[in-house]
C-alpha cells in the first residue's frame, strides 16, 4: 500500500493530545460513550460509534472525556483520494465532504455496519495481494457514501 495512507482498526490510545493541522484527510470512528471532538471551529458531541470525516490542515481534539480512546482511522492525503474522486466520478462529493465543510459528523445507528468497512479496509491494507488498493478504496468510498447520505437528508 501507498505511504501516504494509513489505516488503523480498533486501537486503543489515550484522548488527550490536539492535532494540528494534520497534512491528510481522516476518517475516524469512535469506540466511547461521551466527550467531545472539537475539529477546526465545529465541536461535535461523541457517540458511541459515530463517524467523523476531517479534512486535511484542519485541528481537532477530543476533550471532556476520562475513558480510553478507541478508534479506527484512515488516513489519505488530500491529493491521492482527489485523484481517486476524479477517476471514480465523485469528486463533487469530495467537495462536499472535505472541501465546503472541513469536518463532518455522521451520528449513526448503524455503527456496525461502519465498523465491518473499517476492519474490511484493515484487513487488505496490509496485503501485497492483486487489488488489495482497489478494495480498500471501495470500503473509503463505501464509508464516504454515508456523509453523502446524511448531506443529502440535510438539503
Amino acid at each position: 500500500m501507498r505511504p501516504e495512507i494509513q489505516c488503523t482498526y480498533q486501537t486503543i490510545g489515550e484522548a488527550a493530545a490536539e492535532r494540528k493541522s494534520q497534512t491528510t484527510l481522516k476518517i475516524m470512528q469512535l469506540f466511547i460513550e461521551n466527550g467531545q471532538i472539537n475539529i477546526g471551529e465545529k465541536s461535535y458531541p461523541i457517540v458511541y460509534g459515530d463517524l467523523y470525516f476531517i479534512a486535511e490542515k484542519q485541528s481537532y481534539s477530543i476533550t471532556e472525556t476520562n475513558e480510553e480512546l478507541i478508534q479506527s482511522t484512515i488516513e489519505i492525503s488530500a491529493e491521492h483520494l482527489k485523484k481517486v474522486a476524479k477517476l471514480l466520478d465523485f469528486e463533487s462529493e469530495y467537495k462536499q465532504i472535505f472541501e465546503e465543510r472541513g469536518s463532518f459528523q455522521v451520528a449513526s445507528p448503524r455503527y456496525k455496519a461502519i465498523d465491518q468497512r473499517f476492519k474490511e479496509a484493515a484487513s487488505v491494507f496490509k496485503k501485497d495481494q492483486p487489488f488489495a488498493e482497489a478494495l480498500f478504496f471501495s470500503r473509503v468510498i463505501e464509508l464516504m457514501n454515508y456523509a453523502v447520505v446524511t448531506i443529502k437528508k440535510t438539503i
